[in-house]
C-alpha cells in the first residue's frame, strides 16, 4: 500500500528539515579545518572518558586565538558511530565546560559549533547525570568572563544544543534548524505518533529563520538555496567574516557590560552575574 500523500504545506516543512539534515553539510571538524588554523584538540572530561560527540581545542582565525568547541556528527558510517551521530553524553558536556574554563583562564573567546539532534538519551547517560551536565553547561556559559559566540551549523535540537548555545551572540546558517525538540520527538509527544513528523514540522517552524524573528538567533549566515553543501567555500568564508566581526565587537566591551548583556538576554538576575564576576576576580587575585 502506497504512503498517504502529505499535504503540500507539511511536505514543504519537512523538506526544509531534510535539507538542514543533509548528510553532506559541513560538520564541525570540516568547518574547523576550513575556517581556522593551528587547531590543537584537547580530550577528556577528567572524570569518565573522552566523548567524541563533542570536540574542542585551541585554534586561530586570522591573528585571533580562541577556544573552539563543536558537536561532531561524522561524515560516513564509521565516523558517525565514533561520534555517536553528534549526540553528546554527560562527559562531552563536562569536557566542554573544562575547555570553557581553560579559555577563561587564558582570556580566550569561546566559539561553539552546534550540530546535534539532541543529547544522548540512553540509560548510561542518564545514570551519569545527563541533565546535571547540561544544566552545568548552561550556568558555565552564563558566567564566563570572556566573549562567547555560538554558530548553528545544521541542526540544533533540544537541551543538547542549548547547552552550547547560551552565548553573547548566536549565529546560524540560514537553512539550518534550531528547535526545542526534533520534529519526530514533538510528534511523539503532541500526537502520540512519531510518523506525524511533517505535521509537527509545520506546527513548530523549526528553521532558524523563525528563531531569528524571535531574536534567539542574532544573525543568519547566507547559503545557496540548494544548501551549504553545494558550495561550502562561499558560506564558510561568510561565516569566518561574520565571526571575526562579531568577536571584534564583543571584545571591545568591558566585561561588566558583556555579562550584564548576557544576563539580560537569558533572564538571569544581574546580581548573580556580579557575584560570578567578583568570584572570578577573587580567584585570580589569590592565584597571583
Amino acid at each position: 500500500m502506497a504512503d498517504t500523500p502529505l499535504p503540500d504545506a507539511e511536505a514543504a516543512a519537512f523538506e526544509a528539515v531534510t535539507l538542514a539534515r543533509h548528510p553532506e553539510r559541513p560538520r564541525a571538524l570540516q568547518v574547523i579545518h576550513s575556517v581556522f588554523t593551528d587547531w590543537t584538540e584537547f580530550h577528556g572530561d577528567r572524570l569518565f572518558s573522552d566523548d567524541q560527540a563533542v570536540i574542542g581545542g585551541i585554534a586561530r582565525c586570522n591573528d585571533a586565538w580562541m577556544m573552539v568547541i563543536g558537536q561532531e556528527k561524522g561524515t560516513d558510517a564509521m565516523t558517525r558511530v565514533r561520534h555517536n551521530f553528534g549526540m553528546p553524553h554527560p562527559e562531552g558536556y563536562r569536557k566542554a565546560q573544562r575547555l570553557m574554563r581553560l579559555a577563561e583562564k587564558f582570556q580566550l573567546p569561546v566559539v561553539c559549533l552546534i550540530d546535534t539532534p539532541a543529547a544522548h538519551a540512553g540509560i548510561g547517560a542518564e545514570e551519569r547525570g545527563q541533565a546535571w551536565a547540561i544544566s552545568s553547561s548552561l550556568i558555565t556559559m552564563l558566567e564566563l568572563t570572556v566573549p562567547t559566540v555560538s554558530i548553528v551549523l545544521s541542526e540544533g535540537g533540544s537541551g543538547g544544543a542549548l547547552a552550547l548555545g547560551v552565548a553573547d551572540r548566536v549565529l546560524a546558517f540560514e537553512r539550518a534548524m534550531y528547535t526545542v525538540a526534533p520534529p519526530e520527538t514533538c510528534a511523539a509527544i503532541l500526537y502520540r505518533d512519531a510518523s506525524q513528523k511533517a505535521r509537527a514540522a509545520l506546527a513548530m517552524k523549526p528553521l532558524v529563520t523563525t528563531a531569528h524573528e524571535f531574536g534567539i538567533v542574532d544573525e543568519l549566515i547566507p547559503e545557496v538555496s540548494q544548501g551549504i553543501h553545494v558550495n561550502p567555500a562561499v558560506s564558510l568564508a561568510a561565516m569566518k567574516g561574520t565571526l571575526l566581526r562579531t568577536l571584534a565587537h564583543l571584545s571591545s566591551l568591558p566585561i561588566d557590560q558583556l555579562l550584564a548583556g548576557r544576563m539580560a538576554r537569558y533572564g538571569m538576575p544581574l546580581s548573580k552575574a556580579t557575584a560570578a564576576l567578583d568570584t572570578r576576580k577573587s580567584s585570580r587575585t589569590r592565584k597571583k
